[in-house]
């Protein structure tokens, strides 16, 4: 397991925490398939019981995928490190308790993993955000699953302005489920966690389940046509500009058209 990835365990809870404050906690590839494997083989230790997931220095959780790395995706064909679905690196799919202990800003698909977990907790400093479409392209799972959340006018006001939300804002609207003082934040998850250790493991599940199904309805057919739509906004070629300049910091220069409609054959 890669040093951007810590993995610690105390008594039943196990704590992850994502190690590159460097770059704010961004995902790499490398990361993200790490994390994938680490949820696995926690899913797996039986002697381990809940998921505590959060982020190394003082103000990131994460900052979402790193865009220096993929900034030629749309030309060397990267893929981002998000989900081929509404999972994120099979948080989502875990079956046992899952908290987000978000100590910072968690950005993109920071905020995505996070909405994967089942509790989130927030320092008081905390704050989210979905810059996509300031890069030429869309959020995946935050699309998806954000407005089963939030109130779709929150989620609208928050990806479509790129606009920042404050830790007390995100837990008046649902998001966050409590904000706590930076320095208790983690002793706050583990007393959840440690407490959810204690319970019927088969009754924790079988709860887990039967909310997530609710949730979960109609997600996958939801997904199905956001694949549809960020086809289209891939073919408009605005991605790798927005990435082009995120590296090369200035603002992006996009051709401010619609994308195209794969029905309408062009010349």
């Amino acid at each position: 397991m890669a040093d951007d990835l810590k993995i610690d365990r105390h008594g039943r809870v196990t704590l992850f925490t994502l190690n590159r404050p460097e770059r704010h906690n961004a995902l790499t590839m490398q990361l993200a398939a790490d994390l994938e494997s680490a949820v696995q083989e926690f899913g797996r230790d039986k002697d381990q019981r809940v998921l505590i997931i959060t982020g190394a220095g003082e103000k990131a959780f994460c900052s979402g995928a790193d865009l220096l790395e993929v900034r030629d995706v749309a030309d060397a064909g990267i893929r981002l490190p998000t989900a081929p679905d509404q999972d994120m690196m099979g948080i989502g799919r875990c079956e046992k308790p899952v908290i987000a202990a978000i100590n910072g800003l968690a950005v993109g698909a920071g905020l995505e993993l996070a909405i994967c977990a089942d509790i989130r907790l927030a320092a008081d400093t905390a704050w989210f955000g979905l810059p996509e479409v300031e890069r030429g392209f869309l959020a995946g799972v935050a699309a998806v699953t954000l407005p089963r959340l939030m109130p779709i006018g929150a989620v609208m006001d928050l990806m479509l302005t790129g606009s920042r939300l404050a830790a007390q804002d995100a837990c008046r609207l649902g998001l966050v489920q409590q904000v706590l003082d930076k320095g208790e934040l983690l002793e706050a998850a583990m007393a959840r966690a440690e407490r959810m250790s204690r319970f019927s493991q088969s009754a924790l599940w079988g709860t887990k389940q039967v909310i997530r199904h609710w949730r979960n309805r109609s997600l996958d057919e939801h997904h199905d046509y956001y694949r549809h739509v960020v086809g289209r906004v891939f073919s408009s070629g605005d991605v790798a500009e927005g990435l082009r300049a995120f590296a090369e910091k200035r603002a992006p220069e996009y051709d401010m058209d619609w994308p195209p409609d794969p029905a309408v054959k062009l010349p």
